[in-house]
């Protein structure tokens, strides 16, 4: 599945364009490759993505650059790639909790990193503390690792700070009682 188009990711950065608004010292051949990057898939998305960033894509719209090529990444089950992509991310902006989270729930998930994943997860939760998804997350990475107690008192708050944080996720709120009651899950 594809993630969303540079051209929606723009929406929410006001005068950004991909080919057309230049940036102070942002060169021709950045802006052509962030467009190619944006149209291209596999492998020459890839290739398109990483040359604007080489290239000097502008502030404006480098995060949106870093995002498409984090999703062709995935689209190729590149995950060791997208886990450095990550940590790249949260070197760029170590204040910003969504970039822990996709580095935890990419070391977590993808990559079997536990212990890193935790930390990347409890720094996520300290910038960002009241969010749910973020909890329950946390919440996983500490059942992994047998920390159940812990565990269950992250998958209540996640619960507290947002009621719905377990709908549609029965293996979630399956670990989560399996850690009340000790227990390893599955």
């Amino acid at each position: 599945m594809k993630g969303p188009s540079l051209a929606v990711l723009l929406i929410l950065v006001p005068g950004a364009s991909v080919a057309r608004a230049t940036t102070a010292g942002e060169t021709a051949e950045a802006r052509e490759q962030a467009w190619l990057c944006e149209r291209l898939d596999e492998e020459p998305g890839i290739a398109a993505c990483r040359a604007a960033l080489a290239a000097g894509i502008g502030l404006e719209r480098r995060t949106a650059v870093r995002q498409i090529l984090a999703n062709h990444l995935v689209d190729l089950e590149r995950w060791t790639e997208l886990g450095e992509h990550y940590r790249e991310d949260v070197r760029l902006a170590p204040e910003d909790a969504e970039a822990w989270f996709r580095l935890g729930s990419t070391l977590l998930f993808a990559l079997n990193e536990r212990a890193e994943a935790l930390a990347a997860l409890e720094e996520a939760a300290r910038l960002d503390p009241g969010s749910g998804r973020g909890r329950s997350v946390l919440a996983i990475a500490l059942h992994v690792l047998g920390r159940f107690e812990e565990a269950t008192d992250a998958f209540d708050e996640a619960e507290r700070l947002d009621p719905t944080v377990f709908q549609g996720r029965p293996a979630a709120s399956a670990m989560r009682a399996a850690s009340r009651r000790g227990e390893p899950w599955p």
